[in-house]
């Protein structure tokens, strides 16, 4: 899963910065932007509206400023970008596992957190039974067995956007932490200001060919 959104700026030190302001002020100063994201051209303003969708329905089910939310994805999945993002807008730490864990060590960190939602799919349905009661969003259709506590992902993106959205938190929160495949070994923690001066110092400003388009991850 990519980590670079596009250029931030931490010039102004009196707002709190986050993950996905670029993404917020380029949906709001300039809404047909062009982008290619999911492999597909769109506007700033329609993935920014699907980021609300994720943002919203994930507030409204209880996910808030210092929650985990936990990514255990087998594969690339063309949203996965996007609702990173949504996560880390409502101020949830994202945690994501390695890609290729073991069961032991998934079932390692699952003892290290305590999320209030987690994404699986297919090949990561296992973990669900590491932490039993969460609220799981299967990225995989047809995994969900209507249970009370999970739900189609196809159910966060009906969800109407709260425009306006604010982010609750604050520059140093942490905003990601990533697991390694090794055994007994902490998590990377990432704040919102590293991933900031690091998209800044990088190349996360993804302009392609045509300097009209901006190229989103995936």
């Amino acid at each position: 899963m990519p980590l670079s959104p596009a250029t931030f700026s931490l010039e102004n030190k009196h707002k709190p910065f986050f993950f996905s302001q670029h993404l917020a002020d380029l949906a709001e100063k300039s809404p047909e932007k062009q982008c290619l994201h999911r492999g597909q051209l769109t506007t700033a303003e329609k993935v920014w509206d699907d980021v609300l969708r994720a943002a919203t329905w994930m507030q409204r089910n209880g996910v808030e400023r210092g929650n985990v939310v936990f990514f255990g994805l087998s594969a690339d999945h063309p949203d996965a970008q996007t609702l990173l993002m949504a996560a880390s807008h409502v101020g949830a730490t994202v945690s994501l596992a390695p890609p290729h864990a073991t069961h032991a060590r998934l079932a390692e960190i699952a003892s290290q957190i305590s999320p209030a939602c987690l994404f699986l799919d297919a090949g990561t349905a296992s973990f669900r039974a590491h932490l039993e009661g969460t609220l799981t969003v299967w990225m995989t259709p047809g995994l969900s067995g209507g249970e009370w506590d999970e739900v189609e992902l196809d159910e966060v993106f009906s969800t109407a956007p709260a425009w306006g959205l604010p982010f609750p938190g604050q520059t140093d929160d942490t905003a990601l932490m990533l697991f390694g495949e090794c055994e007994n070994t902490p998590a990377d923690v990432w704040t919102h200001r590293r991933l900031g001066e690091s998209s800044h110092e990088g190349t996360a400003s993804r302009l392609h060919g045509d300097s009209s388009v901006l190229t989103l991850p995936a």
